[in-house]
């Protein structure tokens, strides 16, 4: 390509008022051959079709049509060129067009985010039962480690996070969908029975496994002390600071192995079960939905 030849041909980089529409548009009028007949494929209308291929001619300031003498528009030798440049890319979004609306008409996608296995529990199984999504949405499932809950929803990564001890904010809504069940190891050493109330713990020799926020998880250890408790330490994950003795018991809100199950009956003070959601979230039907599945 010669030097005049390069300078005859439009900056393309400096056209950022194209759009997706003008270029259906121009490719419609290509084929159809007439404003008119391109107002019927694109279900539209004539002066509509021709306002918008003006303005499309005025953005890349060079004639695209000619008319001849029986009122049918033929490409111009640059509209022809064009044509062919920007085929692939209006084939393509053809092809997404047609995939969004295949999608809208299914159900829109909903990505439900929780951390490790907390969707294999009966507490979230529950709940996904009595929530109704099925004629709207179709949910899928992501792994999202709770320190990255807040980030992850504000980013749109997903659109509802589930866990235990989650909090809001200015930026989240949060759904209390109720109390969540202890769930008690024993250590191969201890001997005795289960406590019934906090006050009868074994002094020092008790641990509450980390919920992945560790001032809710603390939180809920200073109302293990209020109710009278004594000791008792926070079991992170992965073990960083240690962990249980032989002789000592494990609360646990996830499915540990082989667990004993204290009911929340108001003795035991526990996390909570909650779903946190960007505010003005795109889905308005998604809140009123959480939280008319959320237990009473």
């Amino acid at each position: 390509m010669n030097e005049l030849t390069r300078k005859s041909l439009p900056d393309f980089q400096g056209l950022p008022n194209i759009t997706f529409r003008q270029l259906e548009v121009f490719h419609a009028v290509c084929r159809e051959g007439s404003y008119a007949n391109a107002a019927l494929e694109l279900r539209s209308t004539r002066a509509n079709i021709k306002r918008v291929s003006t303005e499309f001619e005025k953005a890349v300031g060079r004639p695209l049509f000619e008319e001849l003498e029986d009122r049918s528009l033929r490409p111009t030798v640059f509209a022809q060129g064009l044509m062919a440049q920007t085929g692939p890319l209006s084939r393509g979004l053809r092809r997404l067009d047609e995939n969004v609306r295949s999608q809208h008409a299914s159900g829109r996608i909903l990505r439900f985010a929780a951390a490790g296995e907390f969707f294999k529990e009966g507490l979230f199984s529950d709940f996904l039962s009595r929530l109704r999504i099925s004629d709207t949405f179709r949910p899928c499932f992501l792994r999202v480690d709770t320190k990255r809950f807040r980030t992850a929803l504000l980013n749109a990564e997903c659109d509802v996070y589930f866990g235990a001890g989650l909090t809001s904010s200015d930026r989240l809504d949060l759904v209390d969908l109720g109390p969540i069940p202890w769930k008690i190891v024993k250590g191969a050493a201890f001997k005795g029975a289960l406590p019934a109330r906090p006050s009868d713990l074994p002094p020092g020799r008790w641990w509450i496994a980390d919920a992945g926020d560790v001032e809710a998880t603390a939180a809920v250890l200073a109302e293990f002390h209020e109710a009278g408790a004594k000791g008792g330490r926070i079991l992170m994950e992965g073990g960083i600071g240690g962990g249980p003795a032989s002789d000592e018991i494990v609360f646990s809100h996830d499915g540990m192995t082989a667990p004993s199950v204290i009911p929340c009956d108001g003795a035991w003070p526990c996390f909570r079960f909650a779903a946190v959601l960007r505010k003005h979230h795109p889905y308005s039907e998604l809140l009123p939905r959480l939280k008319g599945a959320a237990l009473s």
